[in-house]
């Protein structure tokens, strides 16, 4: 179950980083713009934790997409485990 869990924060870990980083958003700016602490932002990005759905709406408007975009590709980073 614990590497589940690591497959699914790495990969929503990812897509937030990849959105960040093609708006040109340092981590503490975006941080301040979803009302989170930076520590936690990091580690969300390095998939060591894994966000509520509350997390995912605050960070998807300063991201400009959808709380569901920043699940995309999570069903692939489950490989056989996905039901």
């Amino acid at each position: 179950m614990q590497n589940l869990n690591n497959a699914i924060a790495g990969r929503i870990g990812e897509n937030i980083r990849e959105r960040r980083e093609r708006l040109a958003f340092a981590l503490d700016e975006l941080a301040r713009r979803a009302g989170l602490e930076e520590h936690t932002l990091w580690r969300i990005e390095r998939g060591t934790m894994t966000p509520s759905v509350l997390v995912l709406v605050q960070l998807a408007e300063p991201l400009e997409c959808r709380p569901g975009d920043l699940l995309q590709g999570v069903s692939a980073a489950l490989g056989d485990d996905a039901t």
